[in-house]
């Protein structure tokens, strides 16, 4: 990516409680992962997806599930798995108004950004939803690759440990 990005109006910056970084709560950007630290860029260009499953999730990108993605933007997990799932995006041409993304605090709190209703435990999760109602998660680490786990909840071929 060339050119400088700059931070939505909705990337709310604020101090983590624990560290005193700067961390984003609330509705967040792909500028905003980009800003906040270094890791999205060095994650997101060290990744590389399975090709053959890249080939495969790009045939069926038609019919792909929107996602929603509960992160944090202190969370290691985060910092790893979420610039690798926007890549996956990116390679197979996903349509970008079909993800959500919202920045926790170590609290799970989005801000004004109310996630009761979506049982959040662990960061980061990927909530696939199909005609609005939840066909499968991925929670805090895949279970093989991004890539793969996706593929199977949109195949019906989630192994047991994803939910």
């Amino acid at each position: 990516m060339s050119g400088i990005i700059s931070a939505q109006e909705s990337d709310k910056i604020v101090k983590d409680t624990l560290t005193g970084n700067d961390i984003i709560v609330g509705e967040i950007s792909r500028a905003g992962l980009i800003n906040i630290g270094s890791w999205f860029n060095h994650e997101y260009s060290i990744y590389v997806p399975d090709s053959v499953v890249i080939t495969k999730l790009a045939a069926l990108k038609e019919n792909l599930p929107s996602i929603f993605v509960v992160l944090g933007t202190w969370c290691g997990d985060s910092k790893e798995h979420v610039p690798h799932f926007l890549k996956v995006a990116d390679l197979i041409g996903y349509p970008a108004n079909k993800i959500f993304m919202v920045a926790v605090d170590r609290d799970k709190k989005a801000g004004d950004f109310c996630l009761a209703d979506f049982d959040i435990q662990l960061v980061p999760t990927f909530i696939l939803t199909s005609h609005g109602k939840e066909i499968g998660r991925i929670i805090e680490t895949p279970t093989t690759t991004i890539e793969q786990d996706i593929l199977n909840i949109i195949t019906g071929q989630s192994p047991s440990n994803l939910k």
